[in-house]
């Protein structure tokens, strides 16, 4: 799988890198420091981030995807640390928590106990990806790749919901969009703090 998504982000080499319109809407909502971009592809998120004083650090299984992204933050003079990992056949890190984690445009239930994991307590997660909810045709074409309407608050139950959509926007692709701003609360041992 990893092969075709190189050859994916070969072909798209020359497209522009574009950040996402609901990234830029949510910033205001993510608490500046670390941040970790899940699946990065060519980095547009991260580049956005990075250019806005975030210390990013992208994740992706594609070495092309990576590469790409790499040359563009030397072009715009900007440092985020890179790893190359496939997040299907290993989904955890070995890294610490982050500020932030933000995913967009990929579902792998699976790897949701890693980024609750990855959010540091009064930390935030932003996800954003295909979903049934809405009335759009198209969309992917394996169910497990779009969420079920009301899944995404589901996987963050006992979070604080900051911000939460789905079935309003259609994807470029076809299919609707879901996305959701959650806090992981404050603990300190089994007890919640004020």
């Amino acid at each position: 799988m990893t092969n075709d998504w190189n050859k994916i982000w070969q072909e798209r080499d020359n497209e522009a890198l574009r950040p996402d319109i609901w990234l830029q809407r949510i910033l205001h909502l993510l608490p500046v420091g670390r941040i970790l971009d899940l699946a990065c592809g060519r980095g547009r998120n991260a580049l956005f981030l990075a250019e806005r004083g975030f210390t990013v650090t992208a994740v992706d299984a594609s070495v092309e995807a990576l590469g790409q992204l790499q040359v563009e933050a030397r072009r715009r003079g900007l440092h985020i640390s890179l790893l190359q990992q496939d997040l299907e056949q290993n989904p955890a890190l070995s890294l610490d928590p982050f500020d932030a984690v933000i995913q967009f445009f990929y579902l792998q239930r699976s790897l949701l106990p890693e980024i609750r994991r990855l959010v540091r307590p009064g930390g935030v997660a932003a996800l954003r990806t295909f979903s049934r909810a809405g009335n759009f045709p198209g969309g992917p074409a394996n169910p497990d790749f779009s969420l079920d309407p009301g899944e995404l608050p589901s996987m963050f139950a006992g979070w604080e919901i900051l911000m939460h959509e789905e079935g309003r926007d259609q994807a470029h692709r076809g299919g609707g969009l879901a996305g959701i701003v959650v806090r992981r609360p404050m603990t300190w041992g089994n007890r919640r703090c004020a």
